[in-house]
Parts: C-alpha cells; sequence; structure tokens
C-alpha cells in the first residue's frame, strides 16, 4: 500500500471482508485490541468458527465443507468482521466491500448489528486510516441496506454495475 500510495497519492484500495468464514479462523488469536473495542473481556484465546455461523447451520457448508455464511448478528462474526476492516485500514486500505451482505444479515432485519459492525469501522477509521475516512459497499441485490430511513453504506456494487462504452474509452454506463 504505501508503494502505491507514493506512486498515487490520490489511489483509495478497496479490501473485502466477504460472506465466508472458514474453519480456519481456529488458527488465528484474536488480538487485545480488537476484543477491547468490541467491550469484550481480554483474553487469550482464537477466533470461535462455530460461534459466527448460523446457529439453525442455515448455509452451513456454503462454499465448501467448513467454509458457511456467516450470521452478522452473532458477536464472535461482529468481532471478526472489526478485526479484518481494521487490519485492512492498517495496510492502507480505504475501502471495505462487505460481500454479499444480505446473506449474513437473516438474524438482523433491524440492521442493528450491521449498523454496530459498520459503526465502529468508521469510528477506527476516523483515527487510524489515512485520510481519516472509510469507504464501505456491499452487494445489495434487495435494494440496500437502510436503517431508520439512510442508508449504512457509501455505495452499492452490485446490482449497479459500470459497464464500458466500446465507442468511448475511458467512458461509462452504470447499469442494473
Amino acid at each position: 500500500a504505501a508503494r502505491v500510495h507514493d506512486a498515487d497519492p490520490e489511489i483509495i484500495l478497496q479490501a473485502c471482508v466477504f460472506e465466508i468464514v472458514s474453519q480456519n479462523v481456529t488458527n488465528l488469536p484474536v488480538p487485545d485490541w480488537a476484543l477491547t473495542a468490541l467491550g469484550q473481556p481480554v483474553e487469550k484465546r482464537n477466533f470461535r468458527y462455530e460461534a459466527m455461523v448460523y446457529p439453525d447451520r442455515r448455509d452451513r457448508d456454503q462454499w465448501s465443507p467448513g467454509a458457511s455464511v456467516p450470521d452478522v448478528s452473532r458477536d464472535e462474526t461482529k468481532l471478526w468482521f472489526y478485526y479484518l476492516a481494521a487490519s485492512y485500514i492498517n495496510a492502507g486500505c480505504e475501502a471495505i466491500h462487505f460481500g454479499q451482505a444480505e446473506i449474513m444479515n437473516r438474524n438482523d432485519r433491524g440492521l442493528d448489528n450491521w449498523a454496530q459492525v459498520i459503526g465502529r469501522v468508521r469510528q477506527y477509521a476516523a483515527k487510524h486510516a489515512r485520510r481519516r475516512l472509510v469507504l464501505c459497499d456491499a452487494h445489495v441485490p434487495g435494494g440496500g441496506l437502510a436503517r431508520e430511513g439512510r442508508l449504512l453504506l457509501d455505495f452499492h456494487s452490485f446490482p449497479l454495475r459500470i459497464a464500458e462504452v466500446a465507442q468511448r474509452p475511458q467512458e461509462g454506463e452504470l447499469q442494473v
């Protein structure tokens, strides 16, 4: 990131927090700073896969055995998402793509949990990001993550796409 920003300081790098969590997360220790930020007791432990997936086994092994859709309403998922986003911000990213957000909120119909995750990521960015902000987006074919009349994301990457305009290089059209 530093080399890219040295070449062009206006570039915004984007990282992804996708709609997948695998059992491999159990190999990663949870850093104290992430536990503290989410108001959890500091303890020496690794991330807990079973505490991130839907308890009713919905979307279990969706992507492959041991790779499932996480449930954003679960505290461990919020901890995992915060850890990933903050780590990407520390690496120099200023945009976070939250994948297929709507398949992770089946237990979060009021979007309280998404609002909490995105809010904490924005708070972290306000102190640690290069420009003190982060752009957040996701794929939202259902129309967007709107809570209390406000969109939680800065933009939606899907269902809208930028399509090439063949006759005019470097131009595009926004299409569904």
